[in-house]
């Protein structure tokens, strides 16, 4: 088979939130500094804390109800 390899599979998944990206950089626009920048804050995604993954579901069972 040609093409890419396959990524294994992983016990995280990208969180459903954020889509992995976890962190931003916030800024109000009223005042600059004495440099003309923008003062920004780093916000944190609630859901997954910052990580931008969450752990996978467990599998469930076979016969069992969903």
């Amino acid at each position: 088979m040609t093409g890419p390899n396959l990524a294994p599979q992983s016990l995280t998944r990208v969180c459903p939130s954020c889509h992995g990206f976890a962190s931003a950089a916030v800024t109000s626009g009223l005042s600059r500094d004495h440099h003309g920048h923008l003062p920004t804050i780093t916000v944190d995604c609630p859901a997954c804390h910052g990580h931008g993954t969450v752990p996978a579901r467990a599998v469930q069972m076979a016969g069992g109800r969903a």
